[in-house]
């Protein structure tokens, strides 16, 4: 033990310190009262807000990102569902009933709001004004969380805060931020009690309490898992004496009392979600593709400069990457490796853990070799911020202990290294040659300057760094208004949507609503995400299905999506594809034994196409009336086998273009079964009326669809 570090463990701040604290206080006062007072926030939901047809939609910058789908689909609207809820536990203006303790942290006014300082706004003011302090709160506990915890390790001010603002604006926290930014922002609270000068006794119980809280806020295991162990690692290199006897059996109690907080607060949703296919069944091999381990080293290696990506999607390319990296490895003093042995504690602990964790991300290793450490739950693209993590502060503590060589040898070599990147993003068909312009002057500057300042080199390269990832990443996430989130007009769409409910007995059976956002916007819909499955519900809409057809579709984490499938049926692990059909009462449509003599023509058949042994149509009528008195009537030869099934849809365009708002529920799919498949799609005739009286109208069929005719056999 004698090597490990005792110095400075509980130093008193010293004067600049303290002075960039009051300066970041002051700077985080003034931009938060802008910020919450025009109620911004990162959200990407302006994609709801125009599906449904707001004309202001409260953009301030940027624009929304639908690969943001588990933000502005799911985490903003359940959050909207919990206030239109009145803040209560168990979901009543949704289908499904469902509990809303879940692994999401939604500001339910129960118990676990102790826990949830961030939505403690939530019932006191305009939950527009929460929302914005909510994510406002989180940005700057992430600044100076991971900012404090480098002063922990010895950093300067300028470099404490330099790092911490660089490591926001990487790929993996910008890309994630909307959803998972509370479980990276929180993270150094969780530690940094035992960073301070209280009793033992006292960091213990502040260690249970924000422990808690970085579950409760948002419960991910697989980067919290990776999270915890880079958390041990840390408090193990910087305050060895917590593994005295004594000590550490207090952290332990303290660990165990968090953990049981969170079980018995989110007791319903684990023990529902332990049984599920998906995700409680997953298991992690390590191993990750070699140009995302690159792109620690190259930033913007995988997307070019609009946020395509090389392969997968944007955010599953997200890394912790930083030009922090390249420079410290490029002008690293290797000559002085024996000042490691000054602390050789630190060392082993940081450089044996982080060589761990790359060997995960890095190596196609079983999941077994995993276990130990829980890692065979954790996907090693989950475990991409935990590893950027632990490899920044690995590298802070080796540059701190063997210094900078500023030669333009090794100018020359990063220079080069930024040219190879760009090689590689060509071979990849995407154009990374954007970054070098951005960082290369930006590196020369600081290069030169650290070349006439050598004391100041490590501060000039974070710096560097820094805006390097601001310049790449800050256009990612939109600013965006949460005032219309809560507080949208009624508009077109949103009346259409009304009496579609209104009409079928108060249910939605829209589709077109991704995720929960229609249960958001306060409708009992259909579509929906349910985080622990609803099997009984399942089973009694569809009591024919097998049970083990059942399970295997619903038994898990699931996007609730409409469609007009005949039955349900998994579209991926987290999607259901649910008959829109059977939830619809009263469809308003039947078969004519023969067409009419005589009938004027209005709207039109879309699209015709042959689905096994169904034919679906998609089009649109003029009715005048409401939904309650349209109606549709069918005139097909060969005769149907069984029930012709409608499903209305919202049809936006047909309703600007004739400048009807009442049009806004004028279209329609119709599926019609048939005894055995068809060839050809047979002759039909479609006629629409209000069921309230009036002459029928036939609509036009498209080129491809023939009119009804004499019989005509299209059987196989």
């Amino acid at each position: 033990m004698n090597d490990m570090i005792k110095a400075d463990t509980h130093a008193a701040p010293s004067k600049g310190w303290t002075k960039a604290n009051i300066v970041v206080l002051v700077l985080l006062l003034f931009v938060g009262a802008l910020y919450v007072l025009n109620t911004w926030s990162p959200s990407s939901y302006g994609i709801v807000l125009n599906l449904i047809g707001v004309e202001d939609s409260g953009l301030a910058r940027g624009a929304p990102r639908a690969i943001r789908s588990d933000e502005w689909a799911v985490v903003t609207p359940l959050t909207q569902a919990t206030v239109n809820n009145h803040f209560e536990r168990y979901n009543q203006t949704s289908l499904y009933q469902e509990d809303l303790r879940i692994n999401y942290g939604l500001p339910i006014h129960d118990w676990g709001i102790v826990f949830k300082p961030t939505m403690w706004l939530y019932g006191w003011v305009n939950p527009a004004y929460a929302y914005s302090f909510h994510w406002f709160a989180i940005t700057a506990l992430f600044i100076v969380g991971y900012a404090w915890l480098l002063r922990w390790f010895g950093a300067t001010p300028v470099l404490a805060f330099s790092l911490a603002i660089g490591l926001y604006f990487t790929g993996m926290v910008q890309f994630w931020w909307s959803e998972k930014g509370p479980i990276f922002a929180l993270f150094p609270w969780v530690l940094l009690p035992f960073a301070t000068r209280w009793p033992i006794w006292l960091k213990a119980m502040a260690f249970y309490w924000l422990a808690v809280v970085w579950l409760l806020t948002n419960f991910y295991p697989p980067i919290q898992v990776s999270l915890a162990f880079v958390g041990a690692v840390l408090l193990l290199a910087r305050a060895p004496e917590l593994l005295r006897p004594a000590r550490l059996g207090l952290l332990a109690l303290a660990a165990a009392l968090a953990a049981a907080t969170v079980a018995l607060y989110l007791g319903d949703y684990l023990r529902e979600t332990a049984s599920t296919l998906y995700p409680g069944a997953r298991r992690s091999s390590g191993g990750l593709d070699l140009l995302l381990v690159a792109s620690w080293i190259f930033p913007s290696l995988n997307f070019d400069r609009n946020f395509d990506a090389a392969f997968a999607n944007i955010c599953e390319v997200g890394t912790v990457g930083m030009y922090y990296a390249l420079l410290i490895l490029v002008f690293l003093d290797y000559r002085n490796w024996r000042a490691l042995l000054n602390d050789k504690w630190s060392t082993w602990v940081l450089g044996g853990a982080t060589l761990l964790m790359l060997a995960w991300v890095t190596l196609p290793l079983p999941w077994w070799a995993g276990a130990p450490f829980l890692w065979h739950y954790v996907p090693p693209s989950r475990m991409q911020f935990a590893s950027g993590v632990l490899l920044l502060f690995f590298l802070f503590f080796v540059a701190s202990r063997l210094g900078l060589r500023l030669t333009w040898l090794r100018m020359a070599i990063s220079v080069v290294s930024l040219e190879l990147g760009a090689a590689v993003g060509d071979a990849l068909s995407i154009s990374t040659d954007w970054h070098d312009w951005l960082a290369l002057p930006i590196l020369v500057f600081a290069f030169l300057y650290a070349r006439k300042s050598p004391r100041q080199a490590h501060g000039a390269f974070a710096i560097a760094s820094l805006v390097i990832g601001i310049l790449i990443f800050f256009r990612f996430n939109p600013t965006q208004s949460a005032w219309p989130i809560f507080n949208h007009s009624e508009t077109g769409v949103t009346r259409a949507l009304d009496a579609m409910q209104a009409s079928n007995h108060g249910i939605l059976a829209a589709s077109g609503f991704p995720g929960a956002s229609a249960n958001g916007l306060g409708y009992r819909s259909l579509s929906h995400v349910t985080a622990v499955p609803k099997l009984a519900f399942w089973k009694q809409h569809f009591p024919h299905m097998p049970q083990d057809e059942l399970d295997a579709v619903f038994n898990r984490y699931a996007h609730i999506i409409p469609t007009f499938d005949p039955n349900p049926r998994l579209l991926q692990p987290d999607a259901i594809a649910v008959p829109a059909a059977d939830f619809i009462t009263e469809p308003n449509v039947r078969y004519l034994n023969e067409p009419y003599a005589t009938a004027d023509k209005g709207g039109n058949i879309d699209k015709a196409e042959l689905e096994g042994n169904s034919l679906v149509l998609s089009g649109w009528a003029p009715w005048s009336g409401g939904m309650e008195t349209q109606a549709l009537e069918v005139f097909v030869n060969p005769e149907p086998a069984g029930a012709l099934k409608r499903l209305v849809v919202l049809r936006p365009d047909v309703a600007k273009a004739l400048r009807r708002d009442d049009l806004m529920t004028s279209g329609f799919k119709l599926r019609i079964p048939f005894h055995e498949r068809l060839t050809q799609k047979p002759p039909i005739c479609i006629y629409f009326h209000e069921t309230a009286g009036g002459n029928p109208m036939k609509l036009q069929n498209p080129p491809d669809l023939p009119d009804c005719q004499p019989s005509v056999s299209v059987i196989q």
